[in-house]
């Protein structure tokens, strides 16, 4: 090997590795984020079902909540210390069946690498999902 290539190896390596870790970090950051829009949809679908299924007296709202509300703490990815989503039912409180019945989940993601970043940016990335059904 001639003399002025010494080192060419270690060179190429530092300036090929941080966009390898950058590009790493977003498959990472995708995944995690197609995964937690797949899961708030599953949730919310959940407590629509459990919501329009034929029971004496109909489910109150907070059973509702609880079912989506049990998905999202167990398997919602999160890389903050405090998993931000809310459910929110709407149903007809008079009890009637056969009324409209809406879950929304919404969580609020926070990144792996880049959460400095997005903070400063002032733009949350903020998923929603919304199902819709009847009491029965």
């Amino acid at each position: 090997m001639p003399k002025y290539q010494k080192g060419t190896s270690t060179v190429e390596l530092a300036l090929i590795l941080p966009l390898f870790f950058l590009f790493l970090d977003g498959f990472i950051e995708i995944g995690t984020l197609l995964f937690d829009k797949a899961l708030i949809t599953h949730a919310s679908r959940e407590a629509v079902h459990a919501g329009s299924l034929i029971s004496k007296p109909k489910l109150d709202v907070s059973v509702i909540q609880s079912v989506a509300s049990d998905l999202c703490q167990s398997f919602l990815i999160s890389f903050s210390a405090d998993k931000n989503y809310q459910v929110v039912v709407n149903q007809s409180p008079d009890g009637s069946y056969q009324s409209p019945l809406s879950v929304t989940v919404t969580f609020t993601y926070s990144s792996f690498l880049f959460s400095g970043v997005l903070a400063s940016l002032n733009t949350p990335v903020v998923l929603a999902s919304t199902s819709y059904g009847f009491n029965e």
